[in-house]
């Protein structure tokens, strides 16, 4: 990944623009939650903690993820999350 690398780019890709938008409007990306899975799809949630208030915003896990590992911020999986993928496989 090339913000481990420390490479920058001369404009914003959509990850970071969305920690941008998050940052500039007084939030911070607190967690990131994958909470279902459901018919071989994995459900994920934002959770971006604005003053004392957190507001939850649905998300692609593979978005999520990436924003969570840029911006250093925990990854948590409901354990319905790993009930499912043993009865799933």
């Amino acid at each position: 990944d090339r913000r481990h690398k420390g490479l920058l780019l001369p404009r914003p890709l959509t990850h970071d623009l969305l920690a941008s938008v998050i940052h500039q409007l007084g939030g911070r990306l607190a967690r990131v939650v994958i909470h279902d899975l459901a018919q071989h799809t994995f459900f994920a949630k934002l959770m971006v903690q604005v003053g004392s208030r957190t507001v939850e915003i649905d998300s692609r896990p593979s978005d999520a993820i990436a924003l969570a590992v840029g911006l250093k911020t925990p990854i948590y999986v409901d354990e319905q999350v790993f009930d499912k993928i043993q009865n799933e496989g």
